[in-house]
Order: C-alpha cells, then structure tokens, then sequence
C-alpha cells in the first residue's frame, strides 16, 4: 500500500520553506533528506533558522533523514501518524505552536534534546527505539499517552509551571530522568506510580526509588474513603514512611519515650529502689532514664515501678520491641541494595 502513495521530492518541501509556503502533505512518500541546513534562512538572536511555513506532514513516509535542529518553528509542526524511516533531528529546536507527533514512528534516533515547546508537545501513541529529550523544555503539557519507546531519555529537562507529563498506558524499557524532575508534574496514576518506581530500582535510582513509592503511598492515601484502610495507611506512614524512611521510625520512637516520660514523672509512677514510702522524689531526668531503659526492654536496677503502674511499662516495652524490629527491617531495606 506505501508503494501507492504520492511520491514528492524533499527539494519540493526545501523550496516550500524558503518562500514561506505552507507546506502540506497527506499519505505521501518523501524521498532524500529534509535538510534545513541546506537552505538559506534569516536567524534569531539564538542563531535559529527561522521557519514561517506551517510544516503538516501527515500519515506519510519520511524515506531520508530530517535535519530539523537549530530551528525556530513560528507556525504549526504536525507529523501525525508519519513514518521517519532514517533519523530525526529537532534538537535546540523552538516550537512556538503545537508540535504534533501523535502516532508517528521513529525508526532510527529520534533527538529532541534542548528543544523548546511552547505549548503542546503530543506524542501520543508514538512509536520510538531511542527518544533523547535531555534538556528540552515543556512550559505546557507533554503528552505520551500509549506511546512506546525502548529508551526516553529526560535528563536535565524543564517543566514549566502549570505544565504536565502524561504516561498513561507508556510503554517503555527505561527511563532516564530524576524523580524531582517530575514529581509536581505527574498526575496521579496508581500503575504509572509503581512502573517508574520499578524503573528506578533496575537503573540503581534507590533514593528516586524510594521517594516515588513514598509519593505513591501519600497520593493514594489521600484518595481512600474507608476509614480503616485510611487509618492502616495513616499508622504505615507515621511508624516508617512506608517502609522506605527508617527517620519516621525513630522520631515515633523519641516521641514514646518522651510520652511516657511524663507520664511516669507526672503522675508519680516511679520511685527509687532503697525507697519504700515514696519520701525521695523522681527528678525528670531519672524518669526520662527510666523510659529510655524500659523502651528497649531492660528494666533499671535503682528505679522501680510504683504498683499499680505496671502496665505502663509492659506497653511501653512492647511498642518498643515493635518499633526496634521495624527500624531493622525499614533501615536494611534502604541500605543494603
């Protein structure tokens, strides 16, 4: 069916844009390379060809390579379901309308690195081998919603405020990027959370690992209704940070032995050992002791509990147990990976 299409000479699309023609082609096959480089164009002040044409190339083949880069693009991009059978070069790159590459095919590199998108940048559906973003920047959405790529590179990239990245249903080896690149541009998507958490464990991204998890359990919590799975989540969160931050473990531990410091000290719990009648009174720092020892299980020697008060300390000791043997769980599995 490809052998049917219109054939069109890539001169014809060159001399298009240096007469700041619309150029506009639907199921047609482009042969030789699309080669601005080749033409003679006025330059910005960031040295950019300057391209007035709309560029609509849709539902075709692309049989050479593209040579778009260093180009400043004032109108419409749209490469819609176009096949790129050799390399496609947009790097440095400025598009100041949508750049449209919804259901386009990469077949060979497909280079956007330090390109600009002033608004939509859509990729749904793309099909790539290699995507290389690095550096470019999005100050409004990118969208690769069902798109497919071996590896998308997106290291160092810049999302505006306001903008977004879309990877719902994205197919993908590996991505190279940052959690906090985009973290507050993410929308919340319980499968797309867990994917790139996977991601950043087999690049060896533990810290990103961990605070993508971290960010799915909040998000998620937020989102329950039931007040029992709510409070599980809750108490998940307070006692170890999911899992992934051994800190809340031991910030809850202080916080009980400090609980119960003033319990013992403020309600007169405690008395010296040699003491039968109370007459030797318990300073706090000989409560905060007291606490300390009976939080790790190891009751002190000169300070006994006053009856009545045991069962304090069989609680206390029995958080403690729990809370120790969760810090070792938590802790080996943030350190030893």
């Amino acid at each position: 069916m490809v052998d049917s299409l219109l054939m069109i000479k890539a001169e014809e699309i060159h001399k298009k844009i240096e007469e700041g023609k619309s150029v506009e082609y639907e199921n047609v096959i482009i042969y030789g390379d699309l080669d601005l480089h080749r033409l003679d164009l006025p330059r910005n002040k960031n040295k950019r060809k300057i391209i007035n044409s709309i560029i609509k190339i849709e539902y075709s083949v692309i049989k050479g390579d593209v040579f778009f880069d260093h180009a400043a693009f004032s109108g419409l991009v749209d490469f819609d379901g176009t096949v790129f059978n050799q390399a496609a070069n947009f790097s440095d790159s400025q598009f100041q309308e949508d750049a449209g590459f919804s259901e386009s095919q990469f077949q060979g590199e497909a280079n956007f690195s330090r390109a600009h998108f002033a608004t939509e940048a859509n990729f749904s559906r793309a099909r790539f081998n290699d995507a290389d973003f690095g550096r470019a920047a999005f100050h409004r959405n990118l969208n690769l919603t069902n798109a497919k790529v071996y590896t998308l590179r997106l290291s160092d990239v810049f999302f505006d405020e306001g903008s977004s990245i879309s990877l719902k249903d994205f197919n993908f080896n590996r991505i190279v990027v940052r959690w906090n690149t985009i973290r507050e541009h993410l929308p919340f998507n319980g499968s797309v959370y867990l994917t790139l958490t996977r991601n950043f464990r087999n690049l060896e991204q533990f810290e990103d690992e961990d605070e993508c998890y971290y960010q799915y359990r909040k998000e998620k919590q937020a989102r329950k209704s039931k007040l029992i799975p709510k409070l599980i989540d809750q108490l998940a969160w307070l006692s170890c940070g999911y899992g992934v931050r051994p800190s809340h473990t031991v910030i809850l531990s202080l916080a009980l032995i400090l609980l119960f410091t003033g319990i013992f000290w403020g309600g007169h719990a405690l008395q010296l050992a040699a003491v039968t009648h109370g007459a030797v009174s318990i300073s706090i720092n000989d409560a905060f002791y007291f606490s300390s020892m009976e939080f790790l299980g190891r009751s002190p020697q000169n300070i006994g509990i006053v009856e009545g008060f045991e069962f304090l300390t069989v609680i206390e000791t029995l958080a403690g147990w729990l809370l120790m043997a969760l810090f070792l769980v938590t802790m080996s599995k943030v350190m030893l990976r």
